[in-house]
């Protein structure tokens, strides 16, 4: 199996001591796991920088639930995107949508133009929208670095197919990063069955 890049989802501290001593390539920090992670400190965000190198993306989710925002909220996620961009993330990881599932490319659009050059990751929001394969291209056009997703089944190997039909879709011009049940003895069944160079697990 060729070289593939490993970003585990962080909690706090310790669990990026423990990815960073893991061998993790980037890492993904964010508060409140068990809700599928929400936006962290900035004070946890500082403490990173100043104990790895590793490049991390920072969640900036104001709150659990859906993924439609009031105006109030979305000043929040601008606000919290550019203090963690400052504090040393090498990316946001984020996700806007309408009442109705589908992307909220506004929104969106905003969160991406204050991430500037920064990384931008559309996170598993995506598994709840219908038409992901139009939904992809809307990214594309949104300037997104990556989207992280199961191909909108409960585990990455359930949506292998979806995901294999995603990275055909983006053709170069967006990363999919494979999300959900990836663990060490079905990691090489998720990269063969998907054509993914890369994975995401998480340290729960």
């Amino acid at each position: 199996m060729p070289a593939i890049l490993l970003e585990i989802a962080c909690g706090g501290l310790d669990d990026v001591l423990a990815a960073v001593r893991a061998g993790a390539d980037r890492l993904e920090l964010c508060s409140a796991l068990e809700l599928g992670g929400l936006t962290p400190s900035l004070g946890a965000a500082l403490e990173v920088r100043g104990v790895t190198s590793t490049p991390f993306v920072a969640m900036v989710r104001p709150r659990a639930g859906d993924f439609a925002y009031s105006p109030a909220e979305l000043r929040v996620m601008e606000r919290d995107a550019n203090l963690l961009l400052e504090a040393g993330a090498s990316g946001i990881a984020f996700g806007c949508l309408t009442a109705e599932g589908s992307v909220d490319a506004e929104s969106c659009r905003r969160v991406v133009r204050c991430a500037g050059a920064s990384e931008t990751v559309f996170h598993r929001a995506f598994d709840e929208v219908g038409d992901q394969l139009h939904a992809l291209d809307l990214l594309v056009d949104l300037g997104v670095t990556r989207v992280l997703t199961s191909g909108g089944a409960k585990t990455a190997l359930e949506g292998a197919r979806r995901l294999r039909a995603l990275v055909e879709r983006a053709g170069g011009r967006i990363e999919i990063l494979p999300a959900g049940g990836i663990r060490e003895h079905n990691v090489e069944a998720v990269v063969r069955q998907t054509g993914c160079e890369q994975v995401h697990l998480s340290r729960r």
